[in-house]
């Protein structure tokens, strides 16, 4: 009797992994059938990542952290020369996510706006800066880059970052950088 149930459970385990292993290859099939139609598009993203700056964070790690003084919010920070009657063909915007007490998250994307129509493509993958000095600028050390954020007071809305510029990546380069979204701090 032991015998038999032992065979039994032996053959029970076999069958287990038989379907499960099955299942993977028909999963597979699968899955490839349905993105046969989206290769142009994953192509297309791969494509645009590949032209995407792609520099690995050098920045000192645990030492000497320091607590920004400023208050970023979570957003896209625009080119301002976008207001007004200026209608910018191409233009930057600069993505603020993941904001912690001694560093954040920014990803930098071109906007090409032909005939109206928004385009956006990464064009300086995310990274992460992290606050220096007396906390009231930031920077991120690249292999490549060294990119330097400031914060200045354009709408009086320190201690709240309500503009930012950015030194070291051409593209960013003198241009001044808003989130006119902030609850409280809106403008236009």
């Amino acid at each position: 009797m032991k015998k038999i149930s032992l065979l039994l459970i032996c053959l029970s385990v076999i069958f287990i992994f038989v379907g499960c292993s099955g299942n993977k290859n028909e999963s597979k099939a699968a899955s490839t059938t349905a993105t046969a139609g989206q290769g142009s598009v994953d192509e297309k993203k791969e494509k645009d990542k590949e032209q995407a700056v792609e520099d690995e964070n050098k920045a000192p790690q645990n030492k000497d952290k320091v607590v920004g003084k400023v208050k970023l919010s979570d957003g896209i920070y625009f080119d301002d020369r976008r207001f007004g009657d200026n209608v910018l063909k191409s233009y930057c915007e600069v993505e603020i996510s993941n904001i912690t007490d001694t560093s954040f998250d920014f990803t930098v994307y071109e906007v090409n706006m032909p005939e109206g129509e928004k385009n956006k493509k990464v064009i300086f993958l995310t990274n992460t800066a992290v606050f220096t000095d007396d906390g009231m600028k930031a920077a991120f050390y690249g292999k490549k880059y060294t990119l330097d954020f400031t914060f200045p007071n354009k709408h009086n809305a320190e201690p709240i970052v309500t503009d930012i510029e950015i030194s070291g990546f051409e593209p960013l380069e003198g241009r001044t950088y808003v989130n006119n979204g902030i609850p409280g701090h809106e403008f236009g």
